[in-house]
């Protein structure tokens, strides 16, 4: 799909994926290292990646997931009726993504925990905007919007607010939601508020809710600025260098103790 700002709904994760435009992710990711970027950008789908879709489609859009998703037979393909089975599973499966039922059974654990705060009928889920920043084309797949707010799934190790506020710092989401904020302010979106709901991924799955300052999304916001300009002057001289590193460092002992 060719880019061209606007907001789409019901378009599916091969058709995003495939729009020519700079995602939050890139940002975040060439804040912390252009050479990590350049070397990822055309990897395939990680478990780690698999697993929050799954996720946010047994969330937010439950209705569409045997469409998307297949869940692999519980047969043995050591025998002669197993292999038979599984090979009409396949034959049946089409462009659907295959996965364990371990997984959904444990996504639809997750979800029935927080299931007072996950979208309501009058919520647009799973939308995309695609717009401009800085200049360049950008584009953002949101979770939800309640018609005031953002809001965002995060699965998460600790979900606690020490331990969440350490994953805001160490995977950037302040730049995430300055990202989404600006999409949504650049289609006629009235977002008020980024909010976080952050679930532990291990049993009894337990969640926060979270939120960030007018100044933290300031910050966010300045701090994509940078990273674009950073991810264009790479590609300009075709260099990515770890960390942004031009050269050795050497700490000193108050930096160490």
């Amino acid at each position: 799909m060719d880019f061209k700002p606007g907001l789409y709904e019901d378009l599916d994760y091969d058709t995003y994926a495939s729009i020519p435009a700079w995602r939050s992710h890139d940002l975040t990711t060439i804040a912390r290292c252009p050479f990590t970027w350049k070397n990822q950008r055309a990897t395939n789908e990680s478990p780690a990646l698999l697993e929050g879709r799954v996720q946010h489609t047994v969330f937010l859009e439950h209705h569409k997931f045997f469409d998307e998703f297949a869940i692999e037979p519980d047969v043995d393909r050591r025998t002669k009726d197993g292999k038979a089975q599984y090979a009409e599973w396949l034959e049946d499966l089409g462009d659907r993504t295959p996965i364990k039922q371990q997984l959904y059974d444990t996504c639809m654990e997750r979800r029935e925990v927080v299931k007072d705060y996950i979208p309501q009928d009058d919520h647009k889920v799973e939308f995309v905007v695609c717009f401009h920043f800085a200049g360049q084309p950008c584009k953002g797949r949101f979770d939800w919007y309640t018609g005031t707010d953002v809001w965002d799934l995060k699965p998460c190790r600790d979900a606690s607010p020490r331990g969440f506020r350490a994953a805001i710092n160490s995977f950037k989401y302040y730049q995430q939601a300055a990202f989404y904020m600006t999409a949504a302010h650049f289609v006629g979106l009235p977002a008020e508020k980024f909010y976080f709901l952050a679930q532990e991924k291990a049993h009894p799955y337990p969640y926060g809710i979270y939120t960030l300052s007018d100044e933290a999304i300031q910050y966010g916001h300045a701090r994509n600025e940078q990273a674009m300009m950073i991810g264009l002057q790479c590609e300009s001289n075709d260099e990515y260098s770890p960390f942004g590193l031009t050269g050795e460092v050497e700490f000193t002992a108050d930096e160490l103790y």
